[in-house]
């Protein structure tokens, strides 16, 4: 039987981010054997032209590129070389994941008068999203968040053409362990100061605490945003207790067999789209606490079962939740955090994406 076609395209991604495994796992479940669908993935090759691709394995891929300076031409110029892909592939469905992608892939349509689906798939909120107005060019989307849902409407998408549908997680069978002698706090992610990650608000959280705690960091960023933090670290004097152990291929299995133990992963992020890093972190029966940022972190954080939220730049409601832990606050028993996101499961993602994919 042949299999129906999907592209997923967009601008280059870095390859360490949580869009590549939401991508993967994405993959892994729609490419099964039975009546999965052929997926390709499209790169758009811009600014940014040295991403690292280990993350798409034996995936097929190709990146689309352009000599024209003009932006406007550029585009063009990509939606007129996607135009001719799709001629060859004829794909049943395009999903954009960005909104720059939503305008080439509907000029590429243009050029060849095909009729192939064409679906936005944003992973971050729109707030101050470039282009955001690009995203109503996508004939469906599909929102993974309720907060991003009600992002879409609201620039004009008509209700019936959204599909809240989240990311999918797959479930462990793994428990991440607290340490009853010691508080062990996590971060894992892309590092910077400020901006969207905003550790410094955790830092000064942090610095605030009394009691033995410390802090591991599994993750990487640039150079001079890791300085800024640990000079504020030390001017805090709470460096001795932060732990630095940079990029990790497979991060899980590395807190799993270097860290061990975890009381509780924290997030302080000004904006997030759907952070995956909460749902795999709950899915070890791990904790969290995270800001109550714009979207995202509300569909995830079930208060007191799985995890908390603070109120965004609210550094004393945050220290107030970290202290509660030193004090040995009774966390839930790591089968009802597990449980908690059950419906975000691969199963029941897979089930959904289907009925959508063939409704459309």
């Amino acid at each position: 039987m042949k299999k129906n076609k999907i592209f997923i395209a967009g601008y280059n991604l870095s390859g360490f981010g949580g869009m590549e495994t939401v991508f993967n796992n994405f993959y892994r479940l729609m490419s099964t054997p039975k009546d999965g669908y052929e997926i390709l993935f499209v790169f758009f090759e811009d600014k940014f032209k040295n991403p690292d691709d280990q993350w798409l394995d034996n995936k097929n891929y190709i990146r689309i590129k352009s000599n024209i300076k003009n932006t406007k031409l550029r585009r063009l110029h990509f939606a007129y070389k996607f135009s001719k892909l799709i001629l060859q592939h004829n794909p049943e469905h395009i999903i954009s994941y960005d909104s720059l992608t939503c305008y080439i892939s509907l000029w590429a349509r243009r050029f060849n008068l095909s009729s192939t689906n064409i679906l936005s798939w944003c992973h971050f909120t729109l707030h101050n999203m470039y282009k955001a107005e690009y995203m109503l060019l996508a004939d469906k989307h599909l929102a993974i968040s309720s907060g991003i849902t009600k992002q879409l409407y609201n620039i004009g998408v008509n209700s019936d053409n959204i599909y809240t549908i989240y990311n999918p997680v797959t479930p462990k069978h793994e428990v991440i362990s607290r340490s009853e002698n010691n508080i062990s706090f996590l971060y894992l992610g892309r590092i910077t100061f400020s901006g969207q990650k905003n550790l410094k608000e955790l830092f000064l959280s942090l610095s605030r605490i009394n009691g033995n705690w410390s802090l591991n960091i599994v993750g990487s960023g640039e150079d001079q945003e890791i300085d800024k933090l640990k000079e504020l670290a030390l001017f805090l004097k709470i460096e001795n207790r932060i732990k630095w152990h940079g990029w990790q291929q497979n991060p899980w299995v590395y807190v799993q067999k270097k860290i061990k133990n975890v009381t509780c992963l924290l997030l302080t992020s000004s904006y997030e789209g759907f952070p995956m890093v909460l749902c795999e972190a709950i899915s070890y029966g791990v904790y969290v606490i995270s800001s109550n940022c714009q979207t995202g972190t509300i569909d995830i954080v079930k208060e007191g079962v799985n995890g908390e939220l603070y109120p965004l730049n609210d550094v004393d409601s945050l220290y107030k939740k970290l202290q509660s832990i030193i004090d040995g606050k009774q966390l839930p028993d790591y089968s009802l955090v597990k449980e908690s996101i059950s419906e975000y499961y691969d199963d029941i993602y897979y089930e959904k994406i289907k009925k959508i994919l063939n409704n459309t």
